[in-house]
């Protein structure tokens, strides 16, 4: 896990959206985490456009086996950068 956390911290540090960032972290499409999050490929791409609705994020956090609240700041205290 401590990886994927340097990994998705690398990825916010340059810029990333979060959910690019943990996309990338896994090395995954965004076809592999549509599947793995069970959310369609569209709605993926739209919480990587910085369309944020927490139930899908929370899916999709919870999929990958990650804290509840990740990607959103008030929460973590992780400056989540929406808006890649």
């Amino acid at each position: 896990m401590g990886e994927i956390i340097e990994a998705i911290t690398a990825a916010l540090n340059s810029g990333a959206n979060v959910i690019t960032a943990l996309r990338d972290a896994y090395g995954y499409s965004i076809e592999d985490l549509s599947t793995t999050s069970g959310l369609a490929v569209s709605e993926v791409e739209d919480l990587e456009a910085g369309n944020i609705d927490p139930a899908k994020l929370a899916r999709l956090t919870a999929s990958l086996g990650l804290p509840e609240g990740l990607g959103q700041p008030e929460e973590t205290g992780i400056p989540a950068r929406l808006a890649s």
